[in-house]
């Protein structure tokens, strides 16, 4: 489900294991990203990366998750 704020858009993805599927969809999103090439490219490439480096946590956020 997407949610739109008003400075931000929320996707909340349903599942029983949210790290896991965390993981997985990542690193899915990850290896799509690893092989484009300059023949492959569609779209809007940069907006794909801009979204897969905001769903990384930053610091602060992994380290409260340390706890």
């Amino acid at each position: 489900m997407v949610r739109f704020e008003s400075d931000k858009l929320v996707i909340e993805i349903q599942t029983l294991f949210p790290v896991e599927t965390w993981i997985v969809l990542h690193g899915g999103i990850y290896d799509l990203a690893r092989n484009v090439n300059q023949d492959t490219v569609t779209g809007d490439f940069y907006s794909v990366i801009d979204f897969l480096r905001e769903l990384m946590p930053d610091y602060d956020t992994v380290k409260k998750m340390m706890e």
